[in-house]
């Protein structure tokens, strides 16, 4: 897929995308990514239009008709020649299936390019068939061919190629018929259907052009006699018949591989067929005893955990046997859910020592998006409604119409108090937990109030006000500054006194040190809280990467959360600890940590930009962090 298609149906399925995950997506430079949308907008003309908003790239179209018969198009077109991957999957259709060595010349015809081009190209496929020990030998003048075990020639053909070589094969209505009744009998999803008759397909045609597989690595024989074995076996025997083939054993232990690295049926009944493997509940308590441990969150997997132990089942086979699922489909889950993609690191830490597999970071993406469906349900069993107060001078209508302004941001289950500001209601205005009043309306009450008051006149900007009620909850917990305090909820819960410009060189453990010795000079911890931070860095350390460090541990006795912040300065290639935080949360078993999760996300967003947060180590005062902050929001949508 060339570059201008790739990134049109990256933006019509994800819907925004920055220009450095497309720039990653597609092993290029930002710049290039500029270029390539240039491109793409031109040839959108007026049907369609790819803008730049807030740092992301985002898809507007005009004229539906148009914009279809442009974008089928661009579709055609990819498909041609011109797309330097399609041209390499072409040429390895014609090595794996030549009889003899071929001429460098020949493919160059055949693709309708240059010598040089087709020389390139094939440079390009070495290097992706390094991975599969799949090597290209001969001369120039007297031919090349493939080199590599049977095993390895198909699965580099299913990992890179399996569009060009599987999806146009012309197996046959029968045999698709077959294929899909015997597949439907299992439950097996659309996406493990398609890998399954792409599996076949393979198999068919290396079978029957004289290339059988004869062989297998030893580990293989742990698929005999299991349900995907089962399955495989079925299928064959279904298959047979139809092209008049008796394949061997290792070619039903082959289908067998597709169906034990397939993606996790999605009903219960399509689980059962395909049991979790016995030792995967002992895996899923040790990997959130290792995210508690390491990050201080108590997240269960309560939602999907039946899912999520078959997906650990089937992810393990794919690693075992050398199954690679697309990276497309989990390019961007890092940015857009940095807590979630964080556990799923800690998640592939404790998979491998305890099975000696390495996970690759496509699998990492998959895991993460269950931890983000997990973090999502823990953050909705502790989340309560909440109370908020109206106050209007101005009559009830007013106030009316100000709740229902509100109930369109608020959560859906908010309770609402009305009241006038000659009358108000002291015991509810304690109780709630925000107070809106129109402007002027709560004049005289002094400093009585302990809620956080928002006041709001008939016109108000609904993101900022997004931004300051996303912190009513964390209220409770933390001194939080809802008036103005920008979109960073570390800002918000920072003073001048609790944040500190450290001098160059400062290490990790020192600018902890530092930061623990302010904030017992501010009587907000104690030794207590030194010696629990000492204790949890010697379990693991609590350095998120080589840049930022969140050392955070329980404060005994206390009601609400502490954080102190220190920056160090480092240049963008200095090696070295940009910024530290400390934070102290409460002990007590009501307390809502929620809030830790709010605080990772953030912290981890600026940890993922090196330049932002070098940028970040070299302010100097609170002042100035709040109006960087202001400039570069960091923080996710709420």
């Amino acid at each position: 897929m060339n570059r201008e298609t790739h990134i049109l149906r990256h933006l019509e399925t994800a819907l925004a995308a920055t220009p450095d995950g497309l720039a990653a997506q597609l092993d290029l430079g930002t710049r290039s990514i500029v270029n390539a949308v240039a491109r793409l907008d031109a040839m959108l003309g007026t049907a369609a239009s790819v803008r730049l908003v807030d740092g992301r790239y985002r898809l507007y179209i005009l004229d539906a008709r148009r914009y279809g018969e442009i974008r089928q198009a661009l579709l055609d077109a990819d498909e041609s020649l011109n797309d330097p991957a399609h041209r390499r999957a072409l040429i390895y259709r014609a090595l794996l299936r030549a009889a003899g060595p071929v001429r460098i010349g020949d493919l160059a015809s055949r693709l309708s390019v240059s010598r040089t081009t087709a020389t390139t190209d094939l440079a390009a496929l070495r290097e992706t068939l390094a991975g599969h020990d799949v090597t290209i030998t001969g001369r120039t003048n007297s031919g090349i061919r493939l080199e590599g075990s049977e095993l390895d020639l198909r699965m580099a053909g299913l990992t890179h190629f399996a569009e060009v070589l599987c999806d146009h094969y012309p197996l046959g209505d029968e045999i698709a018929e077959t294929v899909a009744s015997i597949c439907t009998s299992r439950h097996l999803n659309r996406s493990s259907r398609h890998t399954v008759l792409r599996w076949l397909t393979m198999l068919l045609d290396r079978y029957l052009s004289g290339h059988p597989l004869t062989e297998l690595p030893p580990e293989f024989s742990e698929l005999e006699g299991t349900p995907s074995h089962d399955f495989a076996a079925e299928l064959l025997a279904g298959i047979s018949p139809l092209v008049r083939i008796d394949p061997p054993p290792t070619e039903q232990l082959f289908m067998a591989m597709a169906v034990a690295g397939m993606r996790t049926p999605d009903d219960q009944e399509g689980r059962q067929l395909f049991p979790a493997d016995e030792d995967v509940p002992a895996l899923v308590d040790a990997i959130f005893d290792r995210i508690t441990e390491v990050m201080g969150l108590q997240v269960e997997a309560a939602e999907l955990a039946d899912e999520f132990a078959h997906h650990l089942t089937f992810m393990l086979s794919r690693m075992r046997f050398r199954i690679h699922l697309d990276d497309d489909a989990v390019a961007d889950i890092r940015d857009q859910y940095p807590v979630a993609h964080r556990m799923a690191e800690i998640s592939r830490q404790v998979l491998e020592e305890r099975t000696g597999l390495r996970i690759t970071d496509s699998e990492v993406g998959l895991l993460a998006g269950y931890h983000q469906v997990f973090l999502d349900h823990h953050e909705r069993s502790r989340r309560t409604h909440l109370r908020v107060a109206v106050v209007t001078s101005a009559g009830r209508v007013s106030g009316h119409l100000l709740r229902i302004q509100l109930a369109r941001i608020l959560p859906e289950g908010t309770r609402y108090v009305m009241m006038s500001a000659d009358q108000l209601d002291d015991d509810a205005l304690t109780a709630a937990d925000l107070v809106v009043s129109t402007p002027g309306a709560l004049a005289g009450t002094g400093g009585a109030l302990t809620s956080p008051v928002v006041e709001l006149g008939a016109v108000f900007d609904r993101d900022e006000l997004v931004n300051q009620l996303s912190r009513v909850r964390l209220h409770r917990y933390a001194d939080l500054n809802l008036a103005g305090a920008g979109s960073s909820l570390l800002v918000s819960m920072l003073d001048a006194d609790r944040f500190m410009a450290l001098p160059p060189g400062t290490d990790y453990h020192r600018a902890t040190a530092a930061l623990i010795d302010r904030l017992e000079e501010l009587g907000l911890v104690g030794e207590s809280f030194r010696e629990a931070l000492r204790r949890r860095e010697r379990d693991s350390s609590m350095l998120l990467d080589e840049l930022v460090g969140f050392p955070h541990a329980t404060v005994p006795g206390a009601e609400r959360v502490v954080l102190a912040m220190g920056v160090i300065p480092r240049h963008i290639d200095e090696p070295g600890v940009r910024a530290v935080f400390v934070m102290g949360v409460p002990d007590k078993q009501d307390y809502d940590d929620t809030i830790l999760i709010d605080v990772y996300d953030e912290i981890i967003r600026l940890a993922s930009d090196r330049a932002l947060i070098t940028s970040l180590s070299r302010v100097t005062s609170h002042e100035q962090l709040f109006w960087f902050m202001a400039d570069h929001p960091t923080r996710r949508n709420t």
